[in-house]
């Protein structure tokens, strides 16, 4: 997996740093706009990194080259998450 954050499309939901916090955060000394602290992810993370994506309110992070908007994780078949 490899993730991708467009920094100037962030609207510091938070959303990121809230279901997938291992891989994102939203620190206050950057007014909470997101930092990617993990861009290849172990595969424990990879769920929670999908979520992030689809939550994203301004489609900020994309992952493995994703169409924006992605699909809501779970709802295609488990192989998506096997690499």
């Amino acid at each position: 997996m490899e993730i991708t954050v467009h920094s100037s499309m962030c609207v510091a939901a938070g959303n990121c740093g809230v279901v997938a916090p291992a891989v994102f955060a939203n620190p206050d000394e950057n007014d909470g706009f997101v930092e990617l602290l993990d861009a290849h992810p172990p595969q424990s993370q990879w769920q929670a990194a999908r979520e992030a994506e689809y939550l994203c309110p301004s489609k900020t992070i994309q992952i493995d080259g994703s169409a924006i908007p992605p699909r809501r994780p779970g709802s295609e078949s488990s192989d998506q998450f096997a690499e």
